[in-house]
């Protein structure tokens, strides 16, 4: 089974205790992973929710349900 980045994002914030800033996910997930992605800065835009203080992103194709990052500050993401 071939893991997505939006996996491996949620993967690094369990791991890493549920909040931190983009730079220290897309870190660990290359470090896990390697680099097989270029970054993961859209992807984490895209799972913030709206009521979560995410952008109402009519282009994204991602369901709703995959949408469970909240934005905390300035490029500091949670579960």
């Amino acid at each position: 089974m071939r893991i997505t980045l939006y996996d491996a994002i949620i993967d690094a914030l369990h791991t890493l205790g549920g909040e931190r800033h983009y730079t220290e996910i897309y870190d660990w997930i290359v470090n896990k992973y390697g680099p097989r992605w270029k970054s993961c800065n859209t992807e984490m835009t895209d799972m913030v929710h709206s009521e979560r203080g995410g952008k109402n992103n009519v282009s994204s194709r991602l369901p709703a349900e995959k949408r469970v990052l909240s934005r905390k500050g300035d490029g500091i993401y949670s579960l």
